[in-house]
């Protein structure tokens, strides 16, 4: 990691700045970040293990494989997946300086997308909880690659402060977060206002359900059966979108970020009668 990425890193446990301890020469590469509320987080090849709770990380066999497995896919669809990557970061609507951030990259199949869109001035921070799907982002960076920061991290406490990016990008294990509402909240707290969060899934289009195409998709079980959660969308959220990609075997949600719910002007007279929506309201709240 960059010491000049320390500006943006908070403890996952309690959004406390973190201090860089080590050696001089070698704490950006094997050092520790440490918090005054006595967690501290290990750096290991430039990595900082940044998982909270520690009892979340976990790593996977297939992380070599992935690249395979959705080649595969894409075949089954009739679809270019490459394509669909290029069309969802389109939406986060970014351009050349932009630091972006990137939810549970696994091994780094958006890069070549997003560093494209933000130029070699962005910055481009990702992180995932699989040890092994890091390495294998690591591996694929494109040599030269020096704006990109990467961490392991668990989405349900994002170790970054408020309003640090201009838009974040997550694909791929929406449908698998223990708390929605609360990762798609992580996600709205560290993008500035007004940015994009675009986040999405595997996930049938429902007008497919009793075609011949969507049958067969429901024969592979629970990956194709995701539904978007709209309902864990922030309320501070704006322009909020729901679209189908990849074969309408993906869903993408995108909105742009608000700090404030919508209110309700409740003293407007009703049409017609001298009283306020207030007045009513407060009429059958007195009502036995």
């Amino acid at each position: 990691m960059r010491r000049s990425a320390l500006s943006l890193l908070r403890c996952p446990a309690c959004q406390g700045s973190l201090n860089l301890e080590g050696e001089e020469d070698v704490a950006e590469q094997s050092g520790r970040l440490v918090c005054s509320c006595g967690e501290s987080f290990e750096i290991q090849e430039g990595v900082p293990n940044l998982v909270f709770p520690r009892s979340q990380a976990f790593t996977l066999e297939d992380a070599d494989s992935y690249d395979e497995l959705i080649e595969w896919m894409g075949r089954l669809l009739n679809e270019d997946a490459g394509a669909a990557r290029s069309r969802a970061v389109d939406l986060l609507e970014v351009g050349p300086g932009a630091r972006l951030l990137e939810v549970a990259c696994g091994p780094g199949p958006n890069f070549p997308h997003l560093l494209k869109a933000i130029g070699a001035e962005g910055e481009l921070h990702a992180f995932d909880i699989s040890p092994d799907m890091l390495r294998v982002a690591r591996e694929k960076l494109p040599s030269g690659a020096t704006n990109v920061e990467l961490s392991l991290a668990n989405g349900l406490n994002l170790p970054y402060a408020d309003e640090s990016f201009d838009a974040l990008l997550h694909i791929g294990t929406l449908n698998r977060f223990d708390d929605t509402r609360r990762a798609l909240a992580e996600m709205a707290r560290v993008v500035k206002m007004g940015g994009k969060v675009v986040a999405g899934d595997e996930g049938i289009a429902p007008w497919h359900a009793v075609t011949e195409y969507g049958l067969v998709l429901d024969k592979f079980g629970a990956l194709f059966r995701g539904q978007p959660p709209l309902v864990a969308v922030p309320p501070t959220a704006r322009e909020v979108r729901l679209q189908w990609l990849f074969g309408d075997a993906y869903y993408l949600i995108d909105f742009r970020v608000g700090r404030s719910v919508r209110t309700l002007n409740l003293d407007v007279a009703l049409p017609g009668r001298n009283e306020t929506v207030r007045d009513v309201l407060e009429k059958k709240a007195r009502t036995p």
